[in-house]
């Protein structure tokens, strides 16, 4: 029997109901690691979470994994929360390629509460490895238990997905995409809820910039923040006022990228929440930053991880009562959950 490995432990999270004001305004912070280290020895790597709130409350987390990142064994792997819950279900896989490596799962759910995964699969074995991927997904009725066959959204090798999609005021769902081949982002825009897909033009920046995490501002702009090459080892960031079909030249931001992955969301309150690895040359420490002026400044940040190793790769949102959850890779070795809420980020540490 799998064993749950929780640590870091700060605070017990408390009940968030409407109107509930004195518990929105304590600060509090719990996580756990979602499996013990080594607990599945047939898949010992794990990378690239995404996370979910289910129509029922809890919370659904994948991640690829196998022997190591880009092997033939890698496929999606996925773990439960149910609602009230402290201890996570035991992974199972979500999808295998037989003899393919499945890689960077994104989890959505759709208006009709079904659960959507989309992934890529490495068709083969030539160096670049990423840059032979298709896209895919697979959909499920079932709250994430079983999936359809898997549909292939775009025959050309070498787009990829990272991060979550989201519906636009307008009700067109917008899936972040990048192309692993000449490391430029782009966005695939879907009118009818994933039924059929088209791309917008592409967002090519000095260095390279991919893995686009995207949110709505009050003005209805869309705002991208991406991973980057560049010598400059900063996040870069470019914005559409077209609903995310065109967008303005990617430039460099205050922030530190370490060629590593980010992810961003927009608060019920307008406020946003960007998870980043704050260094120019590691994958630590991992940094929740704050942004009440729609990602002008991030003054609030505070971090999840400092420590020596890999904290990277976050996925990162808002449930419905209010909570925010957070899953990353933890050492290559485990997925690591926290939940907490803005008071906690703008409080400094103990």
């Amino acid at each position: 029997m799998l064993r749950i490995l929780f640590v870091a432990v700060l605070l017990t999270l408390p009940p968030l109901v409407a109107g509930a004001d004195d518990a929105r305004d304590k600060s509090y912070f719990r996580a756990e690691l979602i499996f013990a280290p080594g607990s599945v020895p047939a898949r010992p790597s794990c990378h690239a979470s995404t996370l979910v709130e289910l129509p029922d409350g809890g919370l659904l987390a994948a991640w690829f994994a196998g022997t190591e990142e880009g092997a033939p064994d890698t496929a999606e792997v996925g773990a439960r929360l149910a609602p009230n819950a402290t201890r996570w279900s035991t992974p199972a896989v979500l999808v295998d390629t037989p003899g393919k490596s499945d890689g960077n799962p994104v989890l959505h759910v759709d208006r009709q509460g079904r659960v959507w995964i989309f992934y890529v699969t490495k068709e083969r074995e030539r160096r670049p490895q990423w840059a032979q991927c298709r896209i895919k997904c697979r959909v499920s009725s079932d709250g994430g238990r079983t999936f359809s066959p898997e549909r292939v959204l775009r025959e050309e090798l070498g787009w990829m997905v990272r991060n979550k999609p989201l519906y636009l005021a307008n009700g067109n769902l917008l899936l972040p995409i990048y192309d692993e081949r000449n490391w430029t982002s782009l966005m695939f825009i879907s009118p009818d809820d994933g039924a059929t897909w088209s791309a917008s033009a592409p967002l090519a920046g000095r260095g390279g910039n991919i893995q686009p995490t995207v949110v709505q501002l009050g003005d209805g702009s869309l705002l991208a923040l991406m991973r980057t090459g560049s010598a400059h080892h900063r996040l870069w960031q470019a914005a559409s006022r077209d609903n995310g079909r065109t967008w303005s030249a990617p430039v460099e931001t205050g922030l530190p990228n370490p060629n590593s992955a980010c992810d961003m969301v927009r608060l019920a309150n307008g406020h946003l929440v960007l998870v980043f690895n704050n260094s120019e040359h590691d994958r630590t420490p991992l940094t929740v930053a704050l942004s009440t002026n729609e990602g002008r400044t991030w003054p609030n940040q505070r971090d999840l991880e400092a420590g020596a190793g890999e904290f990277s790769y976050p996925a990162v949102i808002q449930a419905r009562d209010g909570s925010i959850h957070v899953t990353y890779t933890y050492q290559r070795r485990s997925i690591k959950h926290a939940a907490f809420n803005e008071t906690w980020i703008r409080h400094s540490a103990p």
